[in-house]
């Protein structure tokens, strides 16, 4: 474009150049004096007359020739006035192709810094998905190693996985802090046609990070009701609580005191010929009540005002009530404030038979605040049926796929020694980290079945 505006420019000139050439001429010609011949030769001569003529038509032609040129000047003013508006045009397709060229090197220069940070992410992508990989290797080496390990146990039908130097559920370290208790602990009774195990163990959460066991477990006879009775009972302790394990022994130890304060009252409500589940429901609420008065005293004094730190001794409790003796059906009551669960193996099967809260609200409350929203309910076993009161993490356990028919495989029908039902419960398998609790009952039905029954 440049070279042709140039060549148009350069054509213009020469086309001025020539006509002010022409005009200069055309000027001086009419400006050059005309010879006037002798005045009595004009007056006379014939010929003079056509010489005049002639030169009133050279004249003639000179102004048209000067009008001429006139229009040449004016269009040639235009002419100049359209080039010098090419000129400005090209001046300004310059300015902004040089404004151009300079976004292009930005927009290029901007590229090559994208190029250079997708070139970085693809690196890290490379490196995360090789460490995925890895991850996943090790993961898929570690299952093998647990099926492998599941495998021999179950052909040699001798306890559980391991334990080996390696396993998880061997503690690397003893607990710390002021609120401090046993890595685990375990109980249990044969009580004729009822056989009944209780264990807590710290988690692996707990273990790894060297905290202490904030979960506790009850056996007790509640003497006080009329008919033969047994108490079982989880509390498990806030993972944020600082006496938390404090606050969960004293639930379950008063748990028992407020039953045997209660018994003959919740013996005729729940054995009586009328069943009243209103003075059953009453006295329920009155004795968590007196047990969340009795947590209490735990933190009296460390909470604003001098009053205790609720926050410091939440505890989920979770309770059952199952009547002794020889029977085809037996007669249980759960009851509890929070997210545990009673569970029943059937069939070869767990299933969930009782939740304290049956919202996500009330699965969310905690003793001593949520102590009057106790929820309860009556339900019965059969002969071969085993009923476990678990922590959340337990429950969570023996109701997944994977682990669930291993526990079901092994309590289903026997009478576990304490040590094998502890190391059971303690099995190395991955869970969600929380402390490990319950309490199962094996329900034979009738007490010579029991006694037949292999451990």
């Amino acid at each position: 474009m440049t070279t042709t505006t140039t060549w148009l420019i350069i054509l213009l000139v020469l086309s001025v150049v020539a006509n002010v050439a022409l005009t200069a001429q055309l000027t001086a010609r009419r400006r050059r004096p005309l010879p006037l011949p002798p005045a009595a030769t004009v007056r006379d001569s014939p010929q003079t007359l056509g010489e005049l003529e002639s030169t009133r038509l050279e004249l003639e032609q000179a102004r048209q020739a000067a009008d001429h040129a006139a229009g040449l000047m004016q269009g040639r003013d235009l002419e100049l006035g359209r080039v010098r508006g090419l000129l400005a045009q090209t001046q300004a397709r310059a300015a902004e192709a040089d404004v151009a060229v300079k976004e292009a090197l930005a927009l290029r220069q901007e590229r090559d810094g994208l190029l250079t940070r997708l070139r970085e992410v693809e690196e890290q992508v490379r490196l995360r998905s090789r460490e995925r990989d890895d991850t996943q290797s090790q993961a898929l080496a570690r299952i093998h190693e647990l099926e492998r390990r599941l495998a021999d146990a179950e052909a040699r039908a001798e306890g559980p996985l391991g334990p080996e130097p390696v396993s998880p559920a061997i503690p690397r370290q003893l607990p710390l802090g002021r609120d401090t208790t046993a890595d685990s602990s375990v109980d249990g009774a044969d009580l004729g046609p009822v056989v009944v195990r209780a264990a807590s163990a710290r988690g692996d959460r707990g273990r790894h990070d060297g905290e202490h066991r904030r979960d506790a477990v009850l056996l007790r006879f509640a003497e006080e009701i009329p008919a033969p009775t047994l108490l079982s009972a989880v509390a498990a302790g806030s993972p944020r609580g600082r006496w938390s394990q404090s606050a969960a022994d004293r639930a379950c130890r008063s748990l028992a005191a407020q039953v045997g304060r209660y018994g003959e009252g919740l013996g005729r409500a729940l054995y009586g010929p009328d069943g009243d589940d209103a003075a059953l429901g009453a006295l329920l609420r009155t004795a968590l009540q007196g047990v969340a008065h009795s947590m209490r005293l735990v933190t009296r004094g460390e909470g604003p005002g001098g009053e205790a730190d609720d926050t410091a001794i939440e505890v989920a409790l979770t309770g059952l009530l199952t009547r002794l003796g020889d029977g085809r059906e037996r007669e249980h009551l759960a009851f509890g404030v929070g997210d545990g669960a009673l569970l029943r193996l059937r069939d070869g099967a767990w299933s969930a038979v009782f939740t304290p809260g049956e919202s996500a609200a009330d699965r969310s409350l905690r003793l001593p605040a949520g102590a009057a929203r106790v929820g309860w309910s009556r339900l019965t076993t059969l002969p071969g049926d085993v009923l476990a009161v678990c922590s959340p993490p337990m429950a969570e356990l023996l109701l997944r796929d994977d682990v669930g028919p291993w526990f079901a495989a092994r309590w289903a029908g026997r009478q576990p020694y304490l040590t094998s039902f502890l190391s059971e419960v303690n099995v190395p398998v991955r869970s969600t980290g929380g402390d490990r609790s319950v309490v199962c009952l094996w329900d034979f039905g009738d007490a010579r079945d029991a006694r037949s029954a292999t451990p």
